[in-house]
């Protein structure tokens, strides 16, 4: 019979003695081989890192102060910080603070000279921002491009024929209806727009009651959207930018103080180093960013620069002065 696997082997040895009644003894040898058993050293999950990026989503708060988070408060945006490379005050947006042409800078990477996007409205004949924006790159490199927004007019923002989805939500509930199934689907590139903040600004005041609850209503679609990216298995694989077209005082954003031209700006995703930015970074940066994180062809022409630092990556260039004529 052969000898099972895992059991020591026996080879029994007989020995005849004589005796009355001829018995024999039966005395046994055993021969045990013992392997030691490998010592299992637990690895550490590797830290997600830019390669990992699999899509971006740039999400916009029509005139959110960047004191506005914290005194709101907006918690999953504030979680979010926790792990982001942010700058809480030196992101600016253009020299006209203003929803589309800032809007527009955000999107294409240029100067309003440049885009053209020179009102703050929008007719058919005006068409739409010129010039290669992170939305053209993304599409034609084969990626779903997605536009949630709460403005009509952000259809100037880019050509319908490089966004597969584009619409238009009024409010914080009919944007959450709107961009959760766009993220079960999954996509490449996705921007969503809040307007509230802006709409309650104009109406009660920014840093008012109203405006702030605004703020936590997006704050709270925010969280849905973190939670359904997490449920699809996407979250650790995104790469977030965070910001707005500008802020604001009072019951405007004119320009007349910098808190009409300060922006919040926040990054996070895999390969993202939590740092606080002290470098100047504006508006037109984002769609450099989000193309760098991307991997999608950085456009020679952009005035914007990705903000290679918040990788831990050395910044390449930097802006030495405000590039933009206007």
């Amino acid at each position: 019979m052969p000898t099972p696997t895992g059991f020591p082997s026996h080879t029994p040895t007989i020995t005849l003695t004589p005796s009355a009644t001829k018995t024999p003894t039966i005395t046994p040898t055993f021969t045990a081989t013992f392997t030691p058993a490998p010592t299992l050293t637990p690895s550490a999950t590797p830290k997600p890192a830019k390669a990992d990026i699999k899509r971006a989503v740039i999400i916009s708060f029509d005139g959110m102060r960047p004191d506005a988070i914290e005194q709101a408060p907006m918690p999953n945006l504030m979680e979010l910080m926790a792990g982001s490379a942010y700058a809480p005050l030196t992101a600016r947006t253009i020299d006209y603070p203003a929803t589309s042409p800032s809007h527009a800078s955000m999107l294409t990477g240029y100067c309003m000279e440049d885009h053209g996007v020179i009102y703050n409205k929008f007719f058919m004949y005006m068409g739409y921002a010129k010039g290669t924006d992170v939305f053209q790159l993304a599409h034609e490199a084969g990626l779903r491009t997605v536009m949630v927004v709460s403005k009509d007019k952000m259809r100037q923002m880019a050509e319908p024929e490089t966004t597969d989805v584009f619409e238009v939500a009024y409010g914080e509930p009919a944007i959450q209806k709107a961009v959760l199934p766009q993220i079960e689907q999954d996509f490449g590139l996705m921007f969503v727009h809040f307007a509230g903040p802006d709409n309650r600004g104009h109406k009660y005041d920014w840093m008012s009651g109203e405006y702030l609850k605004v703020l936590r209503e997006g704050d709270a679609v925010l969280g849905e959207m973190i939670k359904t990216l997490k449920a699809e298995g996407m979250f650790d694989t995104t790469f977030f930018l965070v910001s707005a077209d500008h802020g604001g005082h009072g019951g405007n954003h004119i320009g007349t103080t910098i808190e009409d031209y300060r922006i919040p700006w926040i990054a996070y995703g895999p390969g993202v180093v939590p740092q606080i930015l002290d470098l100047q970074i504006y508006t037109f940066d984002t769609a450099a960013t989000v193309a760098y994180a991307l991997g999608l062809p950085i456009q020679p022409d952009w005035d914007g620069i990705p903000v290679y630092k918040i990788f831990g990556e050395d910044q390449l260039r930097i802006h030495e002065k405000y590039p933009c004529k206007t």
